[in-house]
């Protein structure tokens, strides 16, 4: 598997990805992004959000995508894993954990203090490797969405 950024060549392979994840997780009905709008999230000169692909030779095999937040208590970033995917087929755990491997390596060359991520507990990509790499359910919080 081969690791690429995000760039004018492959954001439509990102797109069609991220329409196949809210299709498989049931949410297409959510999935309200066009074209432009990925362009100007990941292109921009001060991008919202930066992606990641996987290819398998020239086949768009998976993604992720992340941000960064800020740790107010440690006074340091923190990178987010917004969404992570893989297509059926290649959504074993040796493709996943090389997905999160990368994400750490990231947060580490940004000198991040932590990773982190929400996992939809329908579809979670499995606790057993997410707690090897460390990761560890936060269970005091709740998570609260306002749609504007």
């Amino acid at each position: 598997m081969e690791i690429a950024r995000v760039n004018n060549e492959n954001i439509n392979d990102l797109y069609d990805l991220n329409i196949k994840l809210a299709e498989s997780e049931s949410q297409k009905h959510l999935f309200t992004a066009d074209r432009q709008s990925y362009a100007d999230a990941f292109l921009a000169s001060t991008p919202a959000c930066f992606g990641l692909l996987a290819y398998q030779g020239n086949q768009p095999i998976g993604f992720y995508i992340y941000n960064f937040k800020f740790a107010s208590y440690v006074g340091s970033r923190v990178l987010y894993i917004e969404d992570l995917y893989l297509i059926d087929g290649f959504d074993g755990d040796e493709n996943k954990s090389i997905l999160l491997q990368h994400a750490v390596k990231v947060s580490r060359s940004e000198n991040c203090c932590r990773t982190e991520m929400r996992v939809l507990k329908e579809f979670n990509i499995g606790y057993d490797l997410i707690s090897s790499f460390g990761f560890s359910e936060i269970k005091k919080w709740s998570v609260y969405r306002l749609d504007l």
